[in-house]
């Protein structure tokens, strides 16, 4: 069923199940959810040691950017469905959001099943890095988390 499911829907799919394992800020939600994305970068983080920061961080900063605009897109289509909204300089669900991240559940896309397979210990791994190392790694400007 993947074919007539496209990328738009699977990524706020997955941005929406990040946010609700947060609490997370924009640049971090729209790096995770590019490597969620990319199947061979989830799977070396899967293979990663939990407890080597550098080679955590190394891997998010080979991601590449293909993703961008869709993770950008679907972001906003979430924020203008009234499914997510920024809460104290992190992105939380809203109630809609809440009942969109329970009826995930019936879809028959097994990409989407596969990446909320992964999404756990991945997001235990990165949970354990020190987000301001993260950013000073990536050379995300200190003004956009604010």
């Amino acid at each position: 069923m993947d074919y007539r499911i496209n990328n738009e829907a699977i990524v706020a799919c997955v941005i929406a199940q990040v946010v609700k394992r947060g609490p997370y800020d924009v640049p971090f939600v729209t790096g995770i959810v590019n490597l969620m994305m990319q199947k061979k970068y989830r799977k070396k983080v899967l293979v990663a040691s939990g407890d080597d920061a550098n080679e955590l961080i190394t891997i998010f900063g080979h991601l590449d950017g293909n993703l961008l605009g869709v993770v950008i897109n679907s972001m906003t289509m979430l924020i203008e469905g009234e499914c997510i909204h920024r809460e104290d300089g992190n992105l939380a669900l809203t109630e809609s959001g809440l009942k969109m991240c329970q009826e995930m559940n019936d879809m028959k896309s097994d990409q989407l099943s596969e990446i909320l397979t992964d999404m756990d210990r991945i997001l235990f791994k990165y949970d354990r890095i020190n987000k301001n190392r993260l950013y000073q790694q990536l050379w995300i400007a200190n003004e956009f988390l604010h």
